[in-house]
């Protein structure tokens, strides 16, 4: 029996054959379409589901590269902290000798030391970054610091080394600095340098560094050196024996100059020694620190 609603479906090979008729319900239809829709939902989900997973895992080998980029990042990191707190480390070794051996520090009595300080390795990325600019704030610090002791420790070691703070020959003093009785004519005149006795022929030594700007006899002084100092200090040495060295030639404390002699204005065998700033005469005994080279 025919429902309302029933389709008829006529299948024939020719116009003039004979045909085939077949009735379909409407419920077969709805159950195909509903069938067909299953599947494709069936379909869609499974390529959603399936379209996650591969997005997830090509998140999850992101994310994982990433994270062993950032790993292999902050060990590099770790690596150059622990490097720059060496290098700060030495730097302060460094400036600490520079304030002793410069005299600028006066705890320097002894010696002291340790380890070079350590980057803890429990340290995240953002402390290690923070911990690491503080090291290099404290390197350009140290490395300011000393630059500037490096440059006063030259500038007192040229001083030490300029300055006249040895005695020029082994004797004792017999004339004074400043004025006296004249020895020949006995008139009160200025003594621009000290009288050092010593027997004839003993070695007189340079007291500083310096040049040799004169080398010779002059009135007064018999056979003079005259030796040019950094700062504006200059030396003289009279009455010389005999004279060992040469203008223009540059000399170290301590090297033999003369020897002892009675050579000029002299009453016998001694040394004229003068020291001079920017050519006004100084009293030499305010220069001796010690009687060795």
């Amino acid at each position: 029996m025919r429902s309302r609603g029933d389709f008829t479906v006529i299948v024939s090979r020719e116009a003039d054959s004979s045909a085939s008729r077949y009735r379909v319900s409407q419920r077969f239809f709805l159950a195909i379409g509903i069938a067909i829709a299953v599947l494709f939902s069936s379909f869609t989900l499974s390529t959603l589901h399936y379209y996650h997973m591969w997005k997830g895992t090509s998140d999850y080998a992101l994310v994982k590269g990433e994270v062993a980029q950032l790993r292999k990042e902050n060990e590099s990191f770790r690596l150059a902290a622990r490097q720059l707190s060496e290098k700060v480390s030495s730097l302060e070794v460094s400036s600490k000798k520079l304030e002793i051996t410069s005299g600028l520090d006066g705890e320097g009595l002894g010696g002291v030391g340790g380890p070079s300080p350590f980057v803890p390795s429990e340290l995240d990325s953002r402390s290690l970054k923070k911990h690491f600019k503080s090291l290099e704030r404290r390197s350009i610090s140290l490395t300011a610091n000393l630059r500037q002791l490096q440059e006063l420790y030259n500038t007192r070691t040229i001083l030490l080394a300029s300055t006249p703070a040895i005695m020029p020959v082994q004797g004792y003093p017999s004339g004074n600095f400043g004025y006296r009785k004249d020895p020949f004519s006995g008139e009160r005149e200025f003594h621009p340098g000290i009288d050092i006795s010593a027997p004839r022929g003993n070695k007189v030594t340079a007291t500083a560094d310096g040049l040799v700007t004169f080398a010779g006899r002059k009135v007064g002084y018999g056979k003079l050196v005259k030796i040019e100092h950094k700062f504006g200090i200059s030396t003289r040495y009279g009455h010389l024996g005999s004279v060992s060295v040469k203008s223009g030639q540059r000399i170290r404390k301590g090297d033999i100059i003369g020897y002892v002699g009675s050579t000029g204005r002299a009453t016998g065998p001694h040394l004229h020694y003068e020291v001079r700033l920017n050519r006004q005469p100084l009293n030499p005994l305010r220069f001796f620190r010690d009687s060795g080279s």
